[in-house]
């Protein structure tokens, strides 16, 4: 009889744990998630400073700006800025938003040309 009333009132607690559990598993997939998500922001604004040859925060500011004027998801536009700086190819509303941004006197290109080079992505 003891046996079965302790695991009757253990049984609620069991359940707190184990929802408690669940959701801090949860909370760390989404901290995982955002640190890598920072560390890609990191790596695009990394790419703008040397490219366009700017501040890190007017870099942040551009890298803002060309989501916003390309309805691009931030994230999205950081882990491009950050292919491209690797393989030199940008998708075409991307490059032509960035040269938009580095002719308004954001910044210049480091090289002469365009800051895309010729080369696009689809």
């Amino acid at each position: 009889m003891a046996c079965e009333e302790a695991a009757r009132t253990d049984a609620p607690k069991l359940r707190d744990f184990e929802a408690r559990v669940a959701a801090l598993q949860r909370e760390v997939a989404q901290l995982k998630e955002a640190v890598d998500a920072y560390r890609e922001v990191e790596r695009a604004l990394g790419v703008l400073v040397a490219v366009a040859r700017i501040p890190p925060a007017r870099a942040a500011e551009m890298l803002r700006d060309i989501s916003v004027r390309t309805h691009i998801e931030f994230r999205r536009v950081a882990f491009l800025l950050t292919q491209w700086g690797h393989t030199r190819v940008l998708p075409p509303v991307l490059e032509a938003e960035l040269e938009r941004q580095v002719r308004a006197g954001r910044g210049r290109p480091s090289r002469g040309g365009p800051v895309g080079g010729d080369r696009h992505a689809g």
